[in-house]
């Protein structure tokens, strides 16, 4: 079994202990998608709160936490990589323990909307199919963010998609600042 290797803070160098296979063979991010991410909105996360609405490996949140973001919450729907994810946290035993919850990426919007928590920032890497166009379940995911005010002010909801992705200029009140591409995988931020 391989593993995902924690880039920077304090469980820089540390493995989650990641098997593809265990994961039907799903998409994750590469670690040069996942260093171009901190490095777009900074290497140091302190006092900052961080959102992996769909988490997966969790890896991006595991990574933000090490990074120093408190609250770190994670969610995940699949109940297997749910619970693959609270025995990586329990291994790894941060130093601060996120909020990890298995519910779909909606109900998780509303819950943490009821509880008055927001965000600086909200990363979202949904399943995605690789497909060239309009993909509306960035918009609908954005939307409802907007209609739940889960940001901060002056957060960012940054997006990991396929290149060949159209997306939407404005999703009100947000702009699409600026899109990297990374081979077929893009990194966009909204504010």
């Amino acid at each position: 079994m391989g593993g995902i290797r924690i880039i920077a803070g304090d469980m820089k160098g540390r493995l989650i202990p990641f098997s593809n296979r265990e994961f039907d063979n799903a998409d994750i991010t590469s670690q040069k998608v996942k260093g171009a991410l901190f490095s777009m909105i900074g290497e140091w996360l302190h006092g900052l709160s961080f959102l992996d609405l769909f988490a997966g490996s969790g890896q991006i949140g595991i990574e933000a936490m090490s990074r120093g973001a408190d609250p770190t919450v994670m969610i995940e729907s699949d109940p297997g990589r749910h619970r693959f994810i609270a025995s990586c946290i329990n291994v790894l035993s941060p130093p601060v323990m996120p909020m990890l919850l298995n519910m779909p990426a909606n109900t998780a919007i509303d819950y943490l909307a009821g509880r008055g928590i927001r965000f600086d920032y909200i990363f979202l890497d949904p399943p995605y199919d690789r497909k060239h166009g309009d993909i509306p379940l960035y918009r609908d995911i954005i939307a409802h963010i907007v209609r739940r005010s889960i940001l901060s002010p002056g957060g960012s909801i940054l997006l990991q998609h396929y290149s060949g992705n159209q997306l939407d200029p404005e999703i009100s009140p947000y702009q699409l600042l600026h899109t990297k591409k990374h081979g077929k995988t893009s990194l966009s931020r909204y504010s």
